[in-house]
């Protein structure tokens, strides 16, 4: 017995051995990585020559709001505008707005400064890519706005907004008293819903696919609910929704990725993620509240800014919810913005690019 296991012990050598080579030389996942490129003084604006291309570099800038300073800089680390306000500004690719406590008259400007209109109407601007809106006096109505500042369509209801998001095909609208509607790019009322499942339905945030096709929302308290509703043959149905171990006090963000598979929401230290096809759920830690959740350009990468007292962080998250990294800087203010495959993150005074890498 003792000769016939000695036999066999070389030929389950030589068959590992074999094996091992086979799985030895499958490559590995890609990791991701960062490679700092460069960091700027934000606080001035750079000096070009008079042959320079202003338009040009205009065409591609970077917007950010950072503390009480709004601009717009290039990919290669050039400032080409800096806008300081003392109480509030909405800044986006193509136009940029200052306005005060009592907002009536906005003036609206292109990049470069240039006033290019007027909201007339009294309310406090908001610009979400190159969409723009007003929400009105009262705080239960809000217009949709054309490239010079006039109203293209508007929506009056009596329970205060408290949550609001825009997408390339739709605008989504939550209420006090538990109600969401979304609307189609003309203003035409596409969805009405309430989520309900809680003593107190307000809606604490809320966030609209691309396509318009599927809404999603935190609301509620004792208890708190995220859903996800998808529009089918014209009517809404609820496809996913969960109560959340750990309620949050206050608005929270709510966004789609691109391709609408995944959705992101805040929870209390964490980051919520729903794949939207399988509708498998996830939490991923975060440090303090998440203030801003941005993708990348390429490949689907999550950034998301949160801060916790006077720290900063920085979380990549890849598809569908694989924690990639973080990393923390203390500031007073902080910005994160995408463009292709780089990262920009402001801190006070300084903006610095991080490109990524899967290598």
């Amino acid at each position: 017995m003792e000769k016939k296991i000695k036999k066999l012990v070389l030929p389950c050598c030589i068959a590992f051995c074999i094996v091992y080579v086979f799985v030895a030389v499958y490559p590995l996942s890609k990791e991701i990585q960062f490679e700092p490129v460069w960091t700027v003084d934000a606080t001035r604006v750079t000096k070009f020559d008079e042959d320079t291309d202003m338009d040009k570099l205009y065409e591609n800038a970077i917007p950010f709001k950072m503390g009480q300073t709004a601009g717009y800089f290039t990919n290669d680390g050039q400032i080409l505008n800096l806008v300081p306000f003392p109480y509030k500004a909405t800044v986006a690719p193509a136009n940029y707005a200052i306005f005060g406590m009592n907002a009536k008259n906005t003036p609206l400007y292109n990049p470069k400064g240039e006033k290019i209109g007027e909201i007339a109407n009294s309310g406090f601007p908001f610009f979400d890519g190159n969409r723009r809106f007003l929400f009105l006096p009262g705080g239960s109505s809000f217009a949709s706005l054309g490239e010079t500042g006039e109203i293209n369509w508007d929506y009056e209801y009596f329970a205060p907004i408290t949550a609001f998001s825009s997408s390339l095909d739709g605008t989504v609208a939550g209420f006090a008293d538990g109600v969401i509607v979304s609307f189609t790019p003309d203003g035409q009322v596409d969805q009405r819903f309430t989520p309900g499942g809680s003593e107190f339905p307000v809606i604490l945030g809320v966030g609209i696919s691309d396509s318009g096709n599927y809404i999603a929302s935190v609301s509620g308290q004792n208890e708190q609910r995220f859903i996800i509703a998808k529009k089918i043959d014209g009517h809404t149905s609820v496809i996913f929704h969960k109560f959340l171990e750990t309620p949050v006090n206050g608005q929270v963000l709510v966004k789609f990725s691109k391709n609408e598979n995944f959705v992101y929401f805040g929870c209390k230290e964490k980051l919520g993620v729903v794949d939207c096809k399988s509708l498998r759920s996830a939490e991923i830690p975060v440090s303090g509240s998440i203030i801003s959740i941005k993708e990348s350009d390429s490949d689907g990468t999550i950034f998301v800014l949160s801060k916790k007292d006077g720290t900063y962080s920085v979380s990549v998250i890849e598809p569908f919810a694989v924690f990639a990294g973080t990393f923390s800087f203390n500031a007073e203010s902080a910005f994160i913005g995408v463009k292709g495959n780089s990262l920009f993150v402001g801190r006070d005074s300084k903006i610095s690019r991080i490109d990524i890498h899967h290598r």
